[in-house]
């Protein structure tokens, strides 16, 4: 192999390798989860440890205010008043009025039939909402998540996680 070959051998590796350097990126911290369980509601959830409980009669709810400015919120109830989920969010849905980015699909939390309406808070464009109308063998359940619009690509994935982490007894 002559000088200049060797070089030139030389030279793209070290360009693999300054690449390579360039494009590793720190990882993420690892997100600290606390778990609450609320006998009244019968149901445990999880959520980041710097998520804020709130003191609220018959719900757990937990808020989040990030270095951004954004905001995040969750709350979860258990209703004495909601015998059917498909009406429940028919008439939500149905109220006049609502933002036309209002969505309704069927979904799943905790593992049990839910039915999801999802899009801009009707009280305030600068959020966004999703509300759940879980029904489960012994409820059914209201879980309302709202975030700053401009941060819900950040929070979204937060809600769902803790969804996945919401379980019924």
């Amino acid at each position: 192999m002559n000088y200049n070959h060797f070089v030139m051998k030389v030279m793209a590796v070290t360009a693999i390798l300054v690449a390579g350097i360039a494009s590793v990126v720190p990882a993420a911290p690892k997100v600290r989860w606390v778990s609450y369980k609320s006998n009244l509601l019968n149901l445990q959830v999880s959520v980041p440890g710097d998520w804020n409980p709130a003191k609220i009669p018959n719900a757990l709810a937990f808020r989040y205010d990030d270095l951004a400015g954004g905001t995040a919120a969750i709350g979860i109830l258990k209703s004495a008043q909601i015998k059917n989920i498909s009406e429940a969010a028919d008439k939500e849905f149905q109220l006049e009025g609502h933002p036309a980015d209002w969505t309704r699909h069927d979904a799943r939390v905790g593992g049990m039939r839910a039915i999801k309406i999802a899009g801009t808070d009707a009280k305030n464009p600068d959020y966004r909402m999703v509300h759940y109308y879980v029904e489960t063998p012994n409820a059914i359940y209201m879980v309302q998540c709202q975030g700053t619009a401009d941060r819900w690509s950040t929070f979204g994935p937060v809600f769902a996680a803790i969804l996945r982490k919401l379980t019924f007894f």
